[in-house]
């Protein structure tokens, strides 16, 4: 042995391997936990987002009904009988529920027009759509406002309440006063996975 230095021992090649063995065995569990993680945390998000649309269709559903209006809705071809709720029966995409609704906001009377609207949610391909229009009795260049607010709805149910009973339609031109509203409406709505959600709500403007 030379004298100053001292004999130093290195790792051998099957000990390099099984450290490199060991080094690939956590890092793939590492990485396993990393996308468990990520995964999770997308699956929290989109549950979030879903139970957020849930919530604003619910919201928009009770304000719209409980500001329901007894106002009438003209016909389209502007001679029939006008109604002021129509619900339940529909075809294709047409409205399952439609009405006029008040406490539209226009502060200090800025624009020219009342505090109505006419109001309609309609099933299209899935998606439950509300749509807004400016004015009761609307014409083509009326401005309107629609709005998606959920997908993945296979199909919508309704029923009236009304002195004790239930009924699945409400035609508002039936020759019922115009005054007449229910007490309560019950809306069901049928997801394509198979679940459902029922928003029962009271009607503004009952007599």
């Amino acid at each position: 042995m030379i004298a100053g230095f001292t004999k130093t021992r290195g790792f051998t090649l099957l000990e390099t391997l099984v450290a490199l063995f060991l080094l690939s065995l956590i890092s793939a569990a590492a990485t396993a936990l990393l996308l468990g993680s990520l995964r999770t945390s997308g699956q929290v998000e989109q549950r979030s987002s879903e139970l957020q649309k849930l919530d604003l269709t619910q919201t928009f559903l009770r304000n719209d009904i409980a500001a329901m209006s007894i106002r009438g809705i003209m016909p389209d071809d502007g001679f029939g009988q006008p109604g002021n709720l129509f619900g339940g029966d529909r075809v294709g995409g047409e409205p399952f529920l439609q009405f006029v609704r008040s406490g539209w906001i226009n502060p200090g009377a800025l624009a020219s027009r009342s505090s109505l609207q006419l109001v309609r949610y309609r099933l299209e391909n899935g998606a439950l759509i509300r749509e807004a229009i400016l004015r009761p009795d609307f014409v083509r260049a009326t401005p309107n406002h629609e709005q998606i607010l959920l997908t993945g709805v296979q199909d919508v149910s309704l029923r009236f309440y009304r002195n004790n009973i239930w009924s699945d339609i409400w035609v508002g031109d039936a020759g019922q006063p115009l005054s007449l509203l229910p007490d309560l409406i019950e809306i069901r709505l049928i997801f394509e996975n198979g679940r459902e959600l029922s928003i029962s709500t009271m009607t503004g403007g009952r007599r």
